[in-house]
């Protein structure tokens, strides 16, 4: 199961000033603003100046595919107990600087490794869709979620990591077995708040199978657990929001 945490974003609020690939950048963060100031030069040429809401905590270069192009990476944070990082792949081209596509990781940030071992990287993270949908949000599960960078687009992958999902629902249901072996209380009605409850836990954690079952291209399966496991009065609500709110239909 990949796990992902705030850890990564230990180096938050410090100024960067580095040289890679024959640009400098400067980020510098105002604690006053809660915004970073973005310069860059190459052959002592001012190329770029912008402002970011969020603070630039890292920047790298990447190269995902083999003998491809390389690109700068911007790691960005908005600070906060439990949001927001975010990911921008850009490129210097004839000194100009160019966003080329935007990843945002929530508060469950992201690695960039080659997962499958075919040579390409790909960006790895939990997808934190339920964060606070169902229940607190120490108890909420990350659903896989990987994305591949190419031809200048971020695009989901998730559903071609067949063996992980495959690892990741035995987690999740795992977890989701010690509540039910423990007991659970179903609401008296179907209007009734289950946030903070054993109730609420297991719908976190049966929407994050779902959700791994969705990208599997097997929805139903998750949707027959759903009502196997959680035979409560707003199961039918519960299962509407999952289709509708979440989109996993």
């Amino acid at each position: 199961m990949f796990i992902f945490s705030s850890g990564l974003f230990a180096q938050w609020g410090r100024d960067i000033d580095t040289t890679i690939a024959g640009a400098r950048f400067v980020a510098k963060y105002d604690t006053t603003n809660f915004e970073t100031k973005l310069t860059i030069t190459k052959d002592k040429n001012k190329i770029h100046e912008s402002i970011f809401l969020d603070n630039i905590f890292d920047i790298s270069l990447e190269q995902f595919q083999p003998n491809g192009n390389k690109y700068y990476l911007f790691q960005l944070y908005s600070g906060g107990a439990h949001c927001c990082s975010s990911l921008l792949i850009t490129e210097i081209n004839n000194n100009k600087f160019v966003i080329l596509d935007t990843g945002f990781y929530g508060n469950s940030g992201y690695v960039i490794e080659d997962l499958n071992k075919d040579g390409t990287k790909e960006i790895v993270s939990g997808n934190d869709m339920f964060a606070y949908a169902f229940t607190n949000y120490s108890e909420t599960r990350f659903p896989l979620r990987v994305d591949k960078f190419e031809n200048g687009k971020l695009t989901d992958i998730t559903s071609k990591f067949k063996d992980d999902l495959i690892m990741e629902v035995g987690y999740f249901e795992e977890d989701l077995n010690e509540i039910i072996k423990a007991g659970f209380e179903c609401p008296e009605t179907e209007d009734e708040d289950t946030f903070n409850t054993d109730a609420g836990s297991v719908k976190t954690i049966l929407a994050a199978i779902v959700a791994d079952y969705y990208s599997l291209g097997q929805v139903d399966r998750g949707y027959d657990l759903v009502n196997k496991v959680y035979k409560c009065k707003d199961v039918d609500k519960y299962i509407k929001i999952l289709k509708e709110d979440f989109k996993l239909k």
